[in-house]
């Protein structure tokens, strides 16, 4: 019987076999870092601002691994947003999941008040949040799963910088929260303008 194999070794048998590598696609640029930055800046949507961030580090030449260190993406997730980019262009960048407007919200305003308010104090304490850490206290205290995406989404939200090693909170302020409100048709976004309310009128 003829061995049946690919030039890897790995057998065949009418399966297609994808191997990932620890690298993400190339970037086929029609916009330059600055374009992405300012989109950064002036987003008040947490994911829009999250993919900016990835691709405005790409722009400038950093590293897959620097870039994806500091967004949190994963080289799939990385991979899902350059094909976006490329078909779509900066339009791509944007929160698609706003017209899914009957998702249910994983967590209660009270859920999240107290993990912005837990955040808040450990940070005055000298302590350093990330995603990971998020989405570790939100299934240790409230035994639910977030995805880590939206974990970074939160951090976002509340003010705190994704480009530094340690988070800076950046004080909630009626621009921002309105900001949010305005984004109606999507859950979480209306939530956290909620949150950020009454986590100001402590």
């Amino acid at each position: 019987m003829a061995d049946r194999s690919g030039a890897n070794g790995l057998p065949l048998y009418g399966f297609r076999i994808i191997c990932y590598t620890n690298k993400i696609r190339t970037v086929t640029f029609q916009h330059t870092a600055d374009d992405f930055w300012g989109i950064y800046r002036r987003s008040t949507c947490a994911v829009e601002r999250r993919r900016s961030h990835l691709l405005a580090f790409l722009a400038e030449g950093k590293s897959s691994a620097e870039a994806l260190k500091v967004t949190g993406y994963s080289y799939q997730g990385a991979d899902k947003i350059i094909d976006a980019y490329h078909q779509h262009g900066l339009a791509g960048l944007k929160d698609r999941r706003q017209h899914n407007s009957g998702a249910p919200t994983l967590l209660s305003d009270a859920e999240v008040l107290l993990l912005a308010r837990t955040i808040r104090a450990d940070t005055a304490a000298g302590g350093v949040w990330n995603g990971a850490r998020v989405q570790g206290w939100v299934k240790q205290e409230l035994d639910k799963d977030v995805h880590l995406s939206r974990c970074y989404e939160f951090l976002d939200a509340v003010g705190y910088s994704l480009q530094v090693p340690r988070p800076r909170h950046v004080e909630a302020n009626q621009v921002t929260q309105e900001a949010f409100k305005k984004k109606s048709s999507q859950p979480w976004s209306k939530q956290l303008g909620r949150v950020l309310k009454k986590l100001e009128e402590r």
